[in-house]
């Protein structure tokens, strides 16, 4: 930007504080509106490694003006370069750095702007400079009154203040509540809490249900190394009940990061594998008794887990299957302690296209020959009652279960949350869900998805079912309808039994604390378990 009109103002400041906490509130430009009084609005676009586009609404003595920053992060150097791409009406260009340095216990932040003035605005070059050192300090003063109040209570994780007005700035917008509202329930099921949704959707960039999952997936990844880390210190402590809080928590928080997130393949596998290192971590610290299945189906490594409640068995023994997006370390293990506190041993799967297989190996059509080999494995362990078998299947895992419940020998009850018989209705299903059979199914596109689904997703040519199978549905779902629910119903052979909640939409997950205990209950009549 060379140029004889160029002018350039310097401004610093010393904030108490250690110089990666400026650091991150330099680089975290999402929380500047709750920050900085003349920020009205920020938005983040990755251009590349450690490269990011800003634009930003701002009201000074420049006016309110929208503009657009290309800035550069060396977080080696903790230095950022920035080119401004769209300006106020006063300036003709700009550029210039930040610059944090350690300083007597705490940090100087030095912030250089480099600009040449609109000529033909007439603007006063000399007025120009008075004006960007003041508004400038102004924004230094700012930052150094809140990290020096403690407003930064985030570690390297970006995580969010959770105090302050609950306003557009800092707080969860109406339209991100709504975009979001239908995971409550779910993430309340994995442990999670009010409290985590809130720092994670505070400032949310989501505009829409079914898409803009890269903030989503970056945020709930930062909560769980904050829940990694708390772990880790609880553990070293010998705080064992802290430490298996936090540690379902991090695992369930890594597991969301990456449940609809399919910007980036190699991103999602990275956390879906954090999932289980996570889980398998804590196994040693848990309540109940957790052993390692180690089955082959067909080749593939089928990784699983027999879970026994404490207690000499054998045990009545539940098998959960999973669905396109669940994990068997979150969700399942969810559901699997709710069948334990019964007196019922719970095992749990990862068959291809689930979870650790997700992205990897394709989800194979004929799933019963895997629930086949699961079952081989798990009645030949001691603590199992091969006499007493129920499965259970949650969203396509209910289909999948009532599939492998009507084709493989040994099982006396099923439970279907939220299955079909059929899957017909693929091309009027949200995005988010297409997306979500494609790429289990590793179909190229949804003309091919819709054929699968059609042609073969269904129990048309599967034996009826003989075995008792209870279905709990919400009226409302149009992921898979009820009239699929009742189709099951009608291709059974056996007793059957429908709970269905007007209302509700796909796993009715605002009646978790209804139906979980029911189905349990009716698993524990039909396979004789006696809670000890």
């Amino acid at each position: 930007m060379a140029s004889e009109e160029q002018s350039s103002v310097v401004n610093t400041v010393v904030i108490d504080v250690p110089a990666d906490r400026v650091w991150r509130s330099c680089t975290d430009i999402e929380r500047w509106p709750a920050i900085f009084p003349t920020t009205r609005a920020v938005r983040r676009t990755e251009v590349g490694a450690n490269e990011v586009v800003m634009d930003m609404t701002v009201a000074n003595e420049l006016g309110v003006n929208d503009v657009r920053s290309h800035r550069w992060y060396r977080p080696d150097e903790l230095r950022i370069d920035f080119r401004m791409v769209t300006l106020p009406p006063a300036i003709a260009a700009m550029e210039g750095n930040w610059t944090v340095e350690p300083a007597d216990g705490g940090a100087r932040l030095a912030v250089e702007h480099v600009f040449v003035p609109r000529r033909d605005e007439g603007v006063d070059a000399v007025g120009l400079r008075d004006t960007l050192f003041r508004t400038t300090e102004n924004v230094l003063a700012a930052l150094k009154e809140w990290l020096e109040a403690g407003r930064d209570l985030a570690a390297d994780d970006g995580l969010r203040d959770a105090w302050g007005p609950r306003n557009t700035g800092n707080g969860i917008s109406a339209e991100t509540f709504e975009n979001c509202e239908l995971f409550f329930s779910r993430l309340g099921l994995a442990s999670l809490d009010w409290g985590d949704i809130t720092m994670v959707l505070k400032d949310l960039r989501k505009e829409s249900t079914h898409e803009d999952w890269a903030d989503w997936h970056r945020r709930w990844s930062a909560l769980g190394v904050h829940y990694e880390e708390r772990a880790a210190e609880a553990l070293e402590a010998n705080h064992l009940e802290t430490f298996r809080t936090a540690n379902r928590k991090a695992a369930a928080c890594h597991h969301y990061a990456e449940f609809f997130y399919f910007d980036d393949a190699r991103a999602k596998t990275d956390s879906r594998d954090r999932v289980t290192e996570i889980f398998e971590r804590g196994i040693p610290y848990l309540h109940e008794t957790v052993t390692a299945l180690n089955v082959s189906c067909d080749g593939l490594d089928v990784p699983g887990y027999l879970m026994v409640p404490l207690g000499e068995g054998p045990w009545p023994t539940v098998v959960l299957v999973n669905g396109l997006d669940s994990a068997k370390e979150v969700e399942l293990y969810a559901f699997a302690r709710e069948f334990m506190a019964r007196g019922m041993a719970a095992v749990v799967f990862d068959g291809p296209g689930q979870g650790v297989h997700i992205g990897r190996t394709p989800m194979a059509v004929d799933f019963e020959r895997v629930v086949a080999a699961v079952l081989q494995e798990a009645v030949r362990r001691p603590e199992v009652d091969e006499d007493r078998i129920g499965i259970f299947g949650v969203s396509f895992g209910g289909y999948l279960a009532a599939r492998a419940a009507a084709s493989v020998p040994g099982f006396q009850a099923c439970v279907n949350l939220s299955g079909g018989f059929d899957f017909d209705n693929y091309r009027n299903v949200n995005v988010m869900v297409k997306e979500d059979f494609r790429f289990v199914f590793d179909q190229a596109d949804d003309d091919a998805m819709d054929e699968l689904a059609r042609t073969r997703l269904n129990l048309r040519d599967v034996p009826p079912l003989r075995i008792p199978l209870l279905a709990i549905h919400g009226e409302l779902d149009t992921i898979i309808p009820i009239d699929s629910c009742e189709r099951m119903l009608d291709w059974a052979a056996g007793e059957t039994q429908l709970i269905r909640y007007p209302g509700e939409r796909h796993v009715a997950t605002n009646y978790f604390s209804d139906f979980i205990p029911r189905f349990c209950d009716w698993m524990s009549d039909h396979l004789g378990a006696r809670a000890r």
